[in-house]
Order: structure tokens, then C-alpha cells, then sequence
């Protein structure tokens, strides 16, 4: 995962390429449930730490059916965390890359991880 390397113009396509993901995941099926999962959590905790925290544990917990029901949509994801295209990314695609990629996100999402320290700030 290359976020944290990536130049202002590359940062700035990964974060489109992320938003055009979210967007197809949140009109998909498994979009309801997410927003049902944030309605019902959202301003439980005035603590900011918490409230991050709480953000990246509807992530983590929706990832694995994201996975499943919106295989593209993950490989954009996981093609913009490298600063590539979609294209780029299933051009040097295996299987194994893919799983490692996987759990190299659902790390970066965990306590402590890259992702979650980047982007949880969103969430409080």
C-alpha cells in the first residue's frame, strides 16, 4: 500500500477512483445495511477517539461482504491504496496479491494501522 507516498495528483486520483467505489457500494445492496449500521451508531459517543474508532468498525465489519457482492468496486479500492488504475492493478492481478492486498487493508483499517490514522479523522 502506497497512500501515505503518494503525489498530490496521484492522491488526488486515488481518492476519485475510492469515491466512484463508494458510490457504487452504497447504491448497491449491501448499501442499505451500511447506512442502517451508521444511523443507528451515529452520535453515540462524544469522545472523537471513540467516534473514530466506531467509523472503521462499520468498515471492517462490511468489508468482507463488500468483497463478495462488489468484487470490482474492491479492486478499485485496492488499485487506488497503490496509486494505480484499475487497469494497472489487475494487470499484475494473481490471487495471492489480491488476498495480500486484502489483509494488508483490513490491517491498515485495524487499531494502529496507516488507514485508520489517515482517514479516521473523518469519522469524529
Amino acid at each position: 500500500m502506497r497512500i501515505n507516498e503518494l503525489s498530490a495528483d496521484e492522491f488526488a486520483r486515488s481518492l476519485a477512483l475510492i469515491g466512484e467505489a463508494i458510490d457504487h457500494v452504497a447504491n448497491g445492496g449491501v448499501g442499505a445495511d451500511i447506512v442502517a449500521e451508521i444511523a443507528a451508531g451515529a452520535g453515540k459517543s462524544e469522545d472523537r477517539e471513540a467516534a473514530a474508532e466506531w467509523g472503521m468498525g462499520v468498515i471492517a465489519k462490511f468489508l468482507p461482504r463488500v468483497l463478495k457482492e462488489n468484487v470490482t468496486d474492491a479492486y478499485m479500492v485496492l488499485a487506488a491504496l497503490d496509486g494505480q488504475t484499475v487497469e494497472e492493478y489487475e494487470a499484475c492481478f494473481t490471487p495471492a496479491k489480491f488476498a495480500a492486498d486484502t489483509r494488508a487493508l483490513v490491517a491498515a483499517l485495524g487499531e494502529g494501522g496507516e488507514l485508520r490514522e489517515l482517514f479516521g479523522s473523518f469519522f469524529a
